[in-house]
């Protein structure tokens, strides 16, 4: 199944995230904002999937619904989708310093995206190994990208650059694998 380009809305009320998705396909993307419940769930894939039934329930047109964690294995993996919560709490630093604390900084950002038509739904899975680090560096991107370093880089996703990122990053490898990219 190959996603039509222009043929869906992405639900999601997060600019970043809609800004980031038109930049990797290379086409303005129709969003939806719409208030969808989150399962509280360390699976990722049962979150989105739980996002995307009830996006379909609610707008039945082909929709697109994404997810994405950052899972820290000197925490178990957690916080994973829960990460946003974290973040809110104590910021990309202090993610940063509590895995540092506990002396592994190994993090891997993944990302999840889930097509849905009438035909039925099909899912993309990307991921990004690296560590966490202090201080946090760089202007760009959002999220965890300022502590956030991939495996074999000298610098953070944020000093790395949106081109970078959505070349090499979790949501540019989603989005491939979707289908959704030319080429992808």
């Amino acid at each position: 199944m190959t996603v039509p380009a222009g043929d869906f809305v992405l639900v999601t009320g997060n600019p970043n995230k809609a800004r980031e998705a038109e930049n990797i396909l290379g086409f303005p993307v129709a969003t939806e904002a719409v208030d969808l419940p989150e399962i509280q769930s360390l699976d990722l894939l049962a979150v989105l999937e739980a996002k995307g039934d009830e996006a379909w329930r609610r707008l039945r047109r082909p929709l697109v619904v994404e997810e994405t964690g950052l899972f820290l294995p000197a925490l178990g993996g957690f916080p994973g989708p829960l990460v946003k919560w974290m973040l809110a709490a104590i910021g990309p630093e202090g993610i940063a310093r509590t895995v540092l604390a506990l002396d592994d900084a190994r993090a891997e950002a993944r990302c999840a995206v889930l097509y849905r038509d009438a035909e039925g739904s099909r899912v993309a899975v990307g991921s990004d190994h690296g560590t966490l680090v202090l201080p946090g560096r760089g202007a760009g991107g959002f999220g965890w990208d300022p502590v956030f370093m991939p495996h074999g880089a000298t610098e953070t996703v944020a000093e790395l650059g949106e081109n970078w990122k959505n070349r090499h990053g979790h949501r540019g490898q989603a989005w491939r694998r979707l289908g959704a990219v030319e080429g992808g």
